[in-house]
């Protein structure tokens, strides 16, 4: 029974990680695009992570596609720096796919840090979507980090996380090159 469980929970995400290669053409990455639909282009490449922009330049995020254990792409994960004198100093959006346990919300943690927990706020078509701030704290310790893991939860399997992964390899130079939008 165990086994038949942890093959549906990896059915359910193996079938979004072929969608969330398809569905990374908006911020925060949201489904499919009309004609009329800004189109988003990599501006920038800064170690594993793309600086992408949407509005001919005017929107620009941080973006990276995270991994599961076997390298299958999973979730994806943007940044954006916030207005100075804001309660947060990045905005991050992480997009799971479809079939997440909403309910158990998503782990984050920073190479071997604390787990920090996030909530879902909503889903649609391209995926469950979890939008939150970091402190200055959590930034700083993303900057002088390896790596950053999530762990998610299929409503297949709600006992067994699916650990994701997203490297920090060049992540202080694409946070440092992103503008921060005017107050």
């Amino acid at each position: 029974m165990k086994r038949t469980l942890k093959l549906a929970a990896a059915l359910v995400f193996t079938a979004f990680a072929a969608q969330a290669q398809d569905a990374t053409q908006a911020y925060p990455v949201g489904g499919a695009q009309n004609e009329a639909a800004p189109r988003e282009v990599v501006k920038e490449t800064h170690g594993d992570w793309e600086i992408r922009c949407t509005n001919e330049g005017k929107t620009c995020f941080m973006y990276q596609l995270m991994l599961n254990d076997q390298g299958t792409p999973i979730a994806e994960l943007s940044f954006v720096k916030l207005p100075l004198g804001s309660e947060a100093v990045a905005g991050v959006t992480v997009v799971a796919p479809l079939g997440t346990l909403l309910t158990k919300g998503l782990g984050m943690q920073v190479d071997d840090g604390q787990v920090a927990q996030y909530p879902f706020s909503w889903c649609t078509q391209p995926g469950c979507f979890a939008r939150f701030g970091i402190t200055d704290l959590l930034l700083n310790n993303m900057k002088a980090g390896k790596q950053i893991k999530v762990a998610l939860f299929s409503i297949a399997n709600a006992q067994t996380p699916v650990i994701v992964t997203a490297s920090l390899d060049g992540f202080t130079a694409a946070f440092d090159a992103l503008e921060a939008p005017a107050q």
